[in-house]
């Protein structure tokens, strides 16, 4: 039987003494998510089965569940294999493990299908998520691996990137993918619905949502290549190292998005299909189900070592065979059921390493054909984007891209080309921050809503050196300091205190931009770029 899903969390009880009573509840859950699809789906009434029973309540369909109780912990195993809702010809079969040890719970669930009769001809089904796993992930709090399962994205700013890198992208014990949408340059948009994505993926992926500040800080962090913005979309598989291979980490281009939304295939749906994929390729029990499992064994084992003891005895003394026979019986035939469990075991072992197999086959067959862009845009690892190698480059770029919003002056322009600034890159992503900011402050003037203030707003996009106004000495020294603060705005000399800074350490190695919104324009006045403009107690 191929298995198409899989998927293995803990449910984190409010207490220690409460997982037994967690484990009872989520199989009470089970059951009535299987009453209930048969009162929707086939309009039938079914008992769900108490501990090792089993039953048939429609032809076709069966509900097995088997139970074990150990020293401080249980485990119930339930298999539902019944037909497919619309094609009877297939057969779905449903796992399901949930088990207890001491203050931990855990759940295993797996979805496999199989054709009840050979016919050559598609199978029409839709694969998704059970309801009953979407029930338990968002009603109980719920951890994979070293993490929790969060009930919704992560919005991740410019200062929450050094730690959602470390602690989350890097964390080598991370056991599921982070999927990584960031925002388009110009329209500050992600292409896909982050909240519909978190969704659909929920309990197979972290999705994390970047500012374009957020992504240029985690350019610098991971480098170009491993990094993601500009609208892109990014999965970062576990293991993510620093010198990871960025082939190895998947990249979709805005454009290959919109293809798959304009074809029919909605990009979260496809992405759930492929993750469902490898999550039933790579399954394997939890450590709490099979730290049960071994107890349980090893009490069958003690079981069945008692009663050979006890049958030997029997043999040496004549006198008590009688009173041994009726256990003798029961060994007989819990011996026969052994074994015939044993033989069925081997069958299913035969036939899963043939599913191993096939399974093997098609993922190589899958990777091949997974490629989702033609051979140029597969080969491109990170969308190019100009980057401005001298301030007053910067300048022009941010001019050429934000002419509408910004008004540069020639005195900026000039301070730029005299400029000795070696981080020209900065200072367009500080001309970008000014303009962002800018467009906020003359929304929250139309909007009569306070934005926070520029020092915080920039703080926000990395630039924390800001000053609204300047010193009492600078004001005035007209001769020595201030004059150097005018500037020609329209023809019209203009004052302009407000600054920011990047860098420091002396004139050259520091670049100062100063500013201001000028709400007749409309628009945001960059009127000084360049070195650092005299002020009291400078170094020479």
């Amino acid at each position: 039987m191929p298995n198409l899903y899989s998927i293995q969390f803990e449910v984190v009880p409010q207490n220690a003494s409460g997982s037994t009573a967690v484990a009872k509840e989520l199989l009470g859950r089970v059951g009535r998510w299987v009453q209930e699809k048969y009162r929707r789906a086939w309009n039938a009434s079914c008992a769900f089965p108490s501990g090792n029973q089993r039953s048939e309540p429609l032809p076709g369909h069966s509900l097995d569940l088997v139970c074990h109780e150990v020293t401080g912990g249980s485990l119930a195993r339930f298999r539902w294999i019944h037909p497919d809702d619309r094609d009877a010809t297939m057969r779905w079969t449903t796992d399901i493990s949930i088990a207890h040890l001491d203050a931990r719970v855990q759940v295993a669930v797996q979805l496999g299908v199989a054709s009840a009769t050979f016919i050559v001809r598609p199978a029409w089904m839709t694969l998704g998520r059970p309801r009953i796993v979407t029930e338990i992930l968002t009603d109980y709090a719920c951890w994979i691996g070293t993490r929790p399962i969060l009930p919704h994205r992560q919005i991740i700013e410019a200062s929450d990137v050094p730690d959602f890198v470390s602690d989350i992208l890097l964390d080598p014990a991370r056991t599921i993918p982070v999927v990584v949408l960031s925002h388009d340059m110009f329209t500050d948009r992600t292409c896909v619905d982050a909240e519909r994505l978190h969704r659909s993926l929920l309990g197979f992926a972290h999705i994390a949502v970047l500012d374009k500040w957020a992504a240029f800080r985690l350019t610098d962090s991971l480098g170009k290549s491993l990094s993601c913005f500009n609208g892109c979309v990014r999965i970062y598989w576990p293991g993510l190292t620093r010198t990871s291979d960025p082939m190895h980490h998947e990249l979709y281009f805005p454009s290959q998005i919109e293809e798959f939304e304009f074809t029919g295939k909605p990009f979260d749906r496809m992405l759930f299909n492929f993750l469902a994929k490898v999550s039933a390729f790579r399954f394997a029990e939890g450590e709490i189900i099979r730290q049960i499992q071994t107890r349980v064994d090893g009490q069958r084992l003690a079981e069945a070592e008692r009663v050979r003891a006890q049958i030997q005895q029997g043999a040496q003394d004549a006198k008590t065979l009688q009173e041994f026979k009726e256990m003798l019986d029961q060994a007989i035939d819990e011996n026969t059921s052994l074994l015939k469990q044993v033989q069925e075991g081997e069958r299913e072992k035969a036939e899963l390493a043939t599913e191993v197999e096939l399974l093997k086959s098609n993922w190589n067959l899958f990777q091949q054909h997974q490629s989702l862009a033609d051979d140029e845009q597969a080969s491109a690892t990170v969308p190019e984007t100009p980057e401005p190698d001298t301030v007053v480059a910067a300048i022009e770029q941010i001019e050429a891209e934000f002419g509408n919003d910004l008004l540069i002056l020639d005195s900026a322009k000039e301070a730029a080309r005299a400029s000795e600034f070696a981080r020209p890159v900065e200072a367009y992503r500080a001309l970008m921050a000014i303009r962002d900011v800018g467009n906020l402050y003359f929304d929250s003037v139309r909007m009569g809503e306070s934005m926070g203030g520029w020092a915080e707003q920039l703080s926000k996009r990395g630039f924390t050196q800001y000053s609204q106004t300047e010193s009492d000495t600078v004001k005035n020294d007209y001769k020595k300091f201030g004059r150097y603060r005018d500037f020609m705005v329209n023809g019209s000399k203009r004052r302009i205190y407000q600054h920011v800074d990047l860098g420091g350490g002396d004139r050259k190695n520091c670049l100062q931009i100063y500013f201001e919104a000028d709400r007749k324009l409309n628009k945001v006045v960059i009127a000084y770029c360049g070195e650092h403009l005299p002020f009291p107690r400078q170094r020479t």
